[in-house]
């Protein structure tokens, strides 16, 4: 199987799971936990990194250096990795920033808004974090399909 082929495959299985995920909502979801909002950024950085790693496979001709193009795809798959964590900090940090500040512990009602907020941090941390690693190891199979020599 030439690597133009295994490419458009793993693009299209992607992209099928991608599909599948919005059928069932998680990306409404993503939407609604992640107040931070980069697992989108994400996304799209995940897409069209996998359109420029398309072109240089199929630009691709055997014996041709391609590693300044494998450079740059390696560069973005860290920063996929990156992000998720910079959507960690601020999720912790809205989760742990001002949720006890005026909390009263005898008052239900305040403290369930406390939990509240700290739970949407949490889930926003966790949701970048995901995001960020599941989209750069997606990434990072793209090249090393453009890296292998077969």
């Amino acid at each position: 199987m030439s690597k133009t082929l295994r490419w458009w495959l793993f693009f299209c299985i992607s992209l099928t799971i991608m599909g599948i995920s919005h059928y069932f909502g998680l990306f409404y979801e993503l939407y609604e936990k992640d107040v931070t909002k980069i697992s989108f950024g994400i996304i799209g950085l995940y897409i069209f990194t996998s359109l420029y790693i398309g072109k240089l496979t199929m630009d691709y001709k055997e014996g041709e250096n391609i590693d300044s193009g494998l450079g740059v795809g390696w560069f973005i798959s860290e920063s996929m990795l990156a992000l998720g964590m910079i959507g960690t900090v601020a999720g912790f940090i809205l989760m742990l920033g001002s949720s006890f500040e005026g909390l009263d512990v005898d008052d239900t009602a305040s403290l369930k808004e406390t939990l509240t907020d700290m739970a949407m941090g949490m889930s926003t941390a966790l949701y970048t974090t995901l995001t960020g690693l599941i989209f750069s190891q997606f990434t990072k199979i793209q090249l090393v399909n453009l890296e292998s020599r077969d």
